[in-house]
């Protein structure tokens, strides 16, 4: 039977609409839109930095085999809702005041994290260089190199680049096998990028929780067909983090007495 033409673009609409939902949005959530799903106006808890010298430390360095280092610039950042985070950037990088630099520019973003993941977050490595940012979830810190921050800083993606390594460091062990969220994956079946798609045991937790954030704390900031597209694509997810995020405790809580510097 032959199909009037209005009923056969119909069909053409929905298929090719079903289609366009299952993939990715983007390569990746952090550098490859010029979406802000974090502003440097967005509120945060950040307090002061103070430093505690020169310290041995383990500085893990996707370039170098060795782990110690001597002679790390250590700073404790201290935040409003009595979380402190350890930032400590290594001598390679120069002058006391180059390390200062570094640090603040790194303790400003965390700062803006909710202190679910701010409370987990141990500290904050930094080397000089170009290389990306990962992280470690079972020691709770991530890495970050001083030319990469520039070119993040200048993008207006640092804040990003720091919330998606956090997810990394403080809830992927163990949230990411959780039974729940292996239930939202499955039942959600589609990836909000291309990275998430390619490694949906490593990255789709911390390239979800973005799109997640803006969603569920900022709606309205991104683009309503990126929105709309994110709500098909993963409501499971979404639904995750809206009790992670939102459900659990305010954004901000105090856990303990705020420092001073």
């Amino acid at each position: 039977m032959r199909l009037p033409a209005a009923a056969a673009s119909l069909i053409l609409f929905a298929m090719s609409s079903s289609h366009a939902a299952s993939e990715p949005i983007f390569p990746n959530s952090v550098v490859s839109n010029d979406l802000d799903f974090i502003k440097s106006s967005d509120p945060g808890v950040f307090a002061c930095i103070r430093y505690e010298g020169k310290i041995r430390a383990e500085m893990p360095d996707r370039r170098r085999d060795e782990l110690l280092a001597d002679g790390v610039f250590s700073w404790s950042a201290k935040y409003k809702d009595g979380t402190s985070v350890g930032i400590w950037v290594h001598p390679d990088v120069g002058t006391r005041d180059a390390a200062h630099k570094l640090a603040l520019q790194a303790a400003g973003p965390v700062g803006k994290l909710p202190t679910i993941m701010r409370s987990k977050l141990d500290h904050v490595v930094i080397h000089k260089g170009g290389l990306t940012a990962y992280a470690e979830d079972k020691g709770r810190f991530f890495v970050l190199y001083s030319g990469n921050m520039a070119t993040r800083l200048r993008n207006h993606d640092l804040e990003e680049t720091v919330f998606h390594e956090s997810v990394h460091a403080t809830l992927d062990h163990p949230m990411s096998a959780s039974a729940e969220w292996k239930r939202a994956q499955r039942a959600d079946g589609d990836f909000v990028t291309e990275y998430a798609r390619k490694k949906p045991d490593q990255e789709d937790m911390a390239e979800s929780a973005l799109f997640a954030w803006a969603l569920l704390f900022h709606p309205g900031r991104l683009p309503g067909s990126v929105e709309e597209r994110v709500r098909q694509i993963m409501p499971n997810r979404l639904a995750f983090f809206r009790n992670v995020f939102a459900e659990r405790r305010p954004t901000f809580y105090r856990v303990g007495p705020a420092e001073s510097c």
